[in-house]
């Protein structure tokens, strides 16, 4: 195994592009990208959810937690999987913030195309969604290695990242507002009596479902490119 270990520490020194750190310009493109993404999705603009996918280059902290799996120490990783958590939190954050003033100001009363098409996501197909972003994971592994940015902004719009986690931001969001103005117009009845009428929960874990399983593929395929490349 040493001979493994000082070539992946070896790619790991020489990688072309730098995903070892997370500042405030990254944390800053995050919130930009799910702005971007979040009223892309309310005004059914396909072409800006689409560019919301590039915008801070958003699978750069999760790159970063597989190469700390793979070569770094159990520091390494608690840092890249707080890189991760922040980036996620993040999103959800401000999505869900701008799903919740959405209803309150009545801005988009119905959920649109681009919201539904995540909202529909079907728990059957996860195994698909798996694979493909498994391939797109070995073929982001050698653009990075390769510096060809053109082949990995075109791998990074394969992975679905930013749209998916704002979309389910967005519907907890306006679900948190529904459940509010729930119990404010039935604050004498008992909170076990109230039902919710809407499907909001649901759509938002389909979309956060679509998020995690394109990460969880990209994750396995990226890890098994990088070391195989040490293997053979």
């Amino acid at each position: 195994m040493p001979d493994l270990k000082n070539c992946i520490q070896k790619q790991f020194a020489t990688l072309n592009i730098n995903v070892h750190k997370f500042n405030y310009a990254n944390a800053a493109l995050i919130i930009i990208a799910s702005i971007i993404s979040s009223v892309a999705l309310l005004t059914d603009n396909y072409q800006t959810v689409i560019a919301s996918k590039i915008i801070g280059l958003a699978i750069i902290p999760f790159i970063s937690l597989c190469i700390m799996i793979i070569a770094g120490s159990s520091n390494d990783i608690m840092q890249a999987t707080i890189r991760c958590l922040v980036f996620v939190g993040l999103c959800l954050a401000v999505s869900g913030g701008i799903g919740f003033t959405n209803k309150l100001a009545h801005w988009q009363e119905q959920p649109t195309n681009e919201m539904m098409l995540r909202a529909n996501f079907k728990y059957e197909n996860i195994w698909l969604e798996l694979g493909m972003s498994a391939v797109a994971g070995i073929g982001i592994y050698y653009a990075i290695m390769k510096t060809s940015i053109i082949a990995l902004v075109g791998l990074i719009l394969a992975i679905s990242i930013v749209p998916p986690l704002c979309n389910a931001g967005l519907f907890w969001g306006m679900h948190t507002y529904d459940m509010l103005e729930q119990f404010r117009k039935k604050e004498n009845i008992n909170s076990s009596d109230i039902e919710f009428n809407n499907n909001y929960l649901e759509y938002g874990k389909r979309s956060f479902t679509i998020f995690a399983s394109n990460i969880t593929g990209m994750f396995f395929g990226f890890m098994a490119a990088f070391t195989a490349s040490c293997v053979f």
